[in-house]
């Protein structure tokens, strides 16, 4: 199964310093739960503003890690809030994202566990 972390550009960023990516991996793991939970609460209460904080946040993490998946995501659900569709349509997008941030929890806690 591929990868969603692109740990070779992980590795080059932190000059394959175990103990920079073993913090980085903690760090993100504590970043992208707070997004899991935050992404599926403020989503399902259509609460723009507090839902474009939480995009914010993690933006610049998942981009470091080549985590396209997420932000385009992130970038669709936030035109499901504007254009006001339907929940099942959000409901949809919940489910996608707690699926890509479970794999990319894994990942980072595997990452973790090895260094």
């Amino acid at each position: 199964m591929a990868k969603l972390i692109d740990f070779t550009a992980l590795n080059e960023m932190l000059y394959g310093d175990e103990r920079y990516i073993k913090e980085f991996a903690e760090a993100a793991v504590i970043s992208f739960s707070e997004f899991k939970t935050n992404y599926s609460k403020y989503l399902a209460l259509r609460n723009e503003e507090a839902f474009r904080k939480a995009g914010h946040k993690i933006k610049p993490v998942a981009q470091m890690l080549g985590l396209n998946e997420i932000i385009v995501e992130y970038e669709y659900a936030k035109t499901l809030l504007w254009e006001e569709k339907d929940d099942s349509d959000i409901r949809i997008s919940i489910t996608k994202m707690d699926k890509i941030c479970s794999t990319v929890l894994n990942e980072l806690e595997n990452l973790s566990d090895d260094k």
